[in-house]
């Protein structure tokens, strides 16, 4: 996966925090999100941030976030630089203007019907959809033009007033998913199978499973700076799995599920003595000793 050198987080829905990695470590600036009235500034030095280098910016969010922040709650979404262009403190539209490469021009633009912003999400961004009936799910969305995305799979392209008039018409509402402190948590991967990650001590355990529940692949993430919504991302690209729906599941329900499908195998599967007697079988059985007789 790409390593970020910059990113805007919308935090508890009312503060952006803009982190930019520099010389020192990494900068950081909150900026209220109704007003665009700056409120923070400051320096992440290195010594806070991860000794290789990797995962320097959500370590940063982190240490801001458990360290220098006083929030109780830490409801966490990844959104688009874009969101800084009309606060002139941020620099972001005059990087733009100047034709800095490191602004990225694919955001993935969500809006009403009446073609208002709702949310810029970065390209290959996830959203979170909440249908009228309580269900949910989400989805990588893929920038192909300045009014047209791919949600989560190939074939699956909808206009943006399209997609947001469907929103309305269904009840439903999509915003960029919310990063949680889960420890543990477990996904149905829109047919493909499920996946269930849990926190180690180093990082992240993480197990993909088929439809059946038997097992695909499994390993460890030596990342515990990244969100459990993160790693998820990390591993389904590791896989080439990253497209398509991912609907959240009940971690201990899909365990369970596991730990039968294992002893349904178990029950089917000969044990040792039984293989052992069909060897012994086999061993003892008479062969064939007939010759043909000799030619006189």
């Amino acid at each position: 996966m790409e390593q970020k050198t910059e990113a805007l987080y919308l935090i508890n829905g009312d503060r952006f925090l803009h982190l930019r990695e520099n010389g020192a470590g990494v900068g950081f600036a909150t900026y209220d999100c109704a007003t665009g009235e700056p409120q923070e500034f400051g320096q992440i030095s290195k010594q806070n941030l991860p000794s290789d280098g990797r995962n320097a910016i959500p370590a940063a969010r982190n240490w801001y976030l458990f360290e220098l922040s006083s929030d109780d709650r830490k409801a966490i979404q990844e959104v688009s630089l874009q969101h800084l262009d009309t606060i002139p403190q941020s620099g972001v539209r005059r990087r733009r203007i100047w034709d800095d490469p490191t602004i990225p021009r694919d955001d993935v633009r969500l809006i009403n019907s009446y073609y208002d912003d709702l949310y810029r999400v970065p390209n290959h961004g996830v959203i979170q959809v909440d249908r009228s009936d309580g269900s949910s799910y989400t989805a990588r969305v893929e920038h192909l033009d300045d009014y047209h995305f791919d949600l989560g799979e190939y074939g699956n392209v909808y206009h943006i007033c399209q997609f947001g008039e469907m929103m309305e018409r269904t009840g439903s509402t999509a915003y960029p998913e919310i990063q949680t402190q889960d420890e543990q948590g477990a996904w149905e991967l829109g047919g493909k199978g499920y996946l269930a990650v849990q926190s180690c001590e180093d990082g992240w355990d993480y197990t993909l499973y088929h439809s059946d529940y038997s097992v695909i692949d499994g390993g460890q993430i030596d990342a515990p700076e990244l969100t459990i919504q993160e790693v998820r991302e990390q591993i389904l690209e590791a896989h080439h799995m990253e497209k398509g729906r991912r609907l959240l599941q009940d971690y201990d329900a899909v365990m369970n599920k596991v730990a039968e499908a294992e002893e349904l195998s178990a029950d089917h599967r000969p044990s040792t003595l039984e293989k052992l007697a069909e060897l012994a079988s086999d061993t003892s059985a008479p062969k064939s000793s007939a010759r043909s007789a000799p030619e006189l």
